[in-house]
């Protein structure tokens, strides 16, 4: 019941005609979720839910959940197909209706989590609706049921890792105990930003120094894996499917040729990587000379990159690396803190003078030209996905990201070229 009041007082929904605008991020959360539905559902495109139809395809959802629940490595995660044959027992829908309302709902709830933490950093209310925005047009949400990237439990983890890191900014270190076994549950990939969560929920100063005064501070941060390492144990004992998961754990590394076996392989391994991190690592690269980043602003930075240098390695060695969404684990470091690391650089893009300024330039019209022949050819030549183009919108996405990089960049060129002559 503590826990529930902990989450319930998280979101406060209090929204009414007289508190429109302090409910923003419910309504447009919502339109987002929406949003991305009908992307999914569009007669052309070949996601999950559809199949190239208009209709919810039930016989696949429902071959996908019986799946989770029988293939070895995925049955260690029951989390959400609980969620999903529960939600279907309860409302007397059917499995395919009921992955949809989970899913839909969880990330949903995530980008109130989002939000709620964005505030809590310090953020303004706009720099919390961009960051909402920005983790919805994240590459592996807005498009997390089409293949390749065949989200299925990430929503969950992403709520409960989101919860866990509220926690510990609130000082709620059994609460966040909870969360993040759930969240190893959920995926147990969610390790990977441990040392991160270790690291914001100590300080870098206690973490360089090892101070070890606050005894429970570290038994309670420390509890997820010795409570994950017990469920681990009785799980297999009592499933009896321990042959069966090293069988296949120890073929994991075959998954190096399917990721760099061929140049189509590597082309979309490393396609799949920009596309998810890109953006963020572009933006931290144009910021890095900035002096306006807080303390704990660089901690989550450092904390955000410690999950890419674990997490990387092992989705190129022992996972599908064209299943974008494995790349994004990291960015819940970032979600919530986009927006107040880079509204200079967002701003810049914002206001119309600017362009009339950087492009009044002839030597920034060529440039602009060459990047979009570029643009163009890296988008819909180079970049070819292992399912057919047609079928989903990957080309255009890239398109459209590199095109704001690149503009965004001459932009940036030209405005501290400009500082500089002053």
């Amino acid at each position: 019941m503590v826990i529930i009041k902990f989450v319930f007082t998280t979101f406060n929904p209090r929204i009414g005609f007289g508190n429109m605008k302090g409910g923003l991020n419910y309504f447009i959360g919502l339109g987002f979720v929406l949003f991305i539905f009908v992307i999914h559902m569009l007669p052309v495109s070949d996601s999950m839910l559809n199949e190239n139809n208009t209709k919810l395809s039930q016989v696949f959802l429902k071959s996908q959940i019986r799946y989770h629940q029988e293939f070895a490595p995925f049955a260690r995660r029951p989390l959400t197909s609980m969620l999903i044959e529960g939600t279907s027992g309860v409302f007397g829908i059917s499995l395919g209706e009921a992955f949809v309302l989970v899913n839909f709902t969880l990330l949903y709830v995530c980008s109130l989590l989002v939000y709620k933490i964005s505030l809590n950093l310090g953020g303004s209310s706009r720099q919390g609706l961009f960051n909402l925005a920005f983790f919805f047009l994240t590459f592996s949400i807005l498009f997390s049921f089409f293949p390749p990237i065949f989200t299925y439990d990430e929503p969950l983890q992403y709520c409960l890792l989101l919860l866990s890191l509220l926690a510990l900014l609130n000082n709620k270190r059994g609460y966040f105990a909870v969360f993040f076994f759930f969240a190893l549950v959920a995926r147990e990939s969610s390790v990977f930003l441990f040392p991160g969560m270790v690291l914001i929920g100590l300080g870098l100063d206690t973490v360089k120094l090892w101070a070890f005064k606050d005894v429970r501070k570290w038994v309670l941060l420390f509890l997820p894996l010795l409570l994950y390492g017990v469920y681990l144990i009785m799980f297999f004992r009592l499933a009896g499917i321990w042959g069966e998961t090293t069988d296949l754990e120890s073929n994991r590394f075959q998954s190096i040729y399917e990721n760099f076996g061929t140049q189509a392989n590597v082309v979309e391994t490393v396609f799949s990587f920009i596309l998810v991190l890109g953006p963020v690592l572009y933006l931290l690269f144009v910021s890095k000379k900035s002096k306006t980043f807080t303390n704990i602003q660089k901690r989550y930075i450092t904390a955000f990159f410690i999950g890419v240098i674990i997490n990387t390695p092992v989705i190129m060695l022992a996972t599908l690396a064209r299943e974008a969404r494995l790349y994004a684990l990291p960015l819940i470091f970032l979600w919530p803190l986009a927006g107040q690391m880079f509204s200079r650089e967002i701003w810049l893009m914002c206001r119309p003078q600017n362009y009339l300024k950087c492009f009044s330039s002839l030597r920034n019209k060529l440039y602009l030209l060459i990047t979009l022949l570029l643009n163009y050819y890296i988008s819909f030549r180079l970049y070819v996905p292992s399912f057919p183009s047609q079928d989903n919108f990957f080309n255009e996405y890239l398109f459209i990201m590199l095109l704001v990089i690149s503009v965004h960049y001459i932009m940036h060129s030209h405005r501290n070229s400009q500082y500089t002559k002053e």
